[in-house]
């Protein structure tokens, strides 16, 4: 019993849960030097891939539907808050920050350009000599 066979489609396109796919080789590695005979390893390996399927269908069916209304409760409440709540407030935000922006801009054009002007042009001829020469007394 193959569980690959079982399912037809690809539920898992983007390889999401690449992790959980633990074949039975990944999980009872017998060497060829001492290995169960054939019969009894394809028993064992039948009894754990349908172990594995039987307990993934039960709690699937006690907890599938449970928390796929929750999810679906905060996908829809994320999405809600995201399209009437956060996108909007954040548009309001930056509609009076293009305002702001030029406010600021006129600000620093009339105030600061003209100080930092200068004082680069004060303190333009000022040049600083780094000799490593010693002071010679005359």
């Amino acid at each position: 019993m193959d569980t690959a066979t079982l399912f037809h489609e690809d539920r898992d396109p983007q390889n999401n849960n690449a992790f959980l796919k633990v074949a039975y080789s990944d999980v009872i590695c017998e060497p060829t030097t001492v290995g169960s005979p054939r019969c009894l390893h394809q028993f064992t390996k039948t009894i754990y891939e349908g172990t594995i399927l039987g307990t993934y269908w039960v709690l699937t069916f006690v907890f599938g539907g449970l928390l796929s209304f929750i999810y679906g409760l905060v996908c829809g409440s994320l999405s809600f808050f995201m399209i009437w709540v956060a996108s909007p407030f954040v548009r309001l935000f930056l509609i009076p920050l293009g305002l702001y922006g030029k406010i600021w801009k006129f600000f620093v054009e009339c105030f600061y350009d003209p100080l930092y002007e200068s004082c680069g042009r004060i303190f333009s001829n000022v040049n600083i000599n780094f000799n490593t020469r010693a002071i010679e007394h005359v």
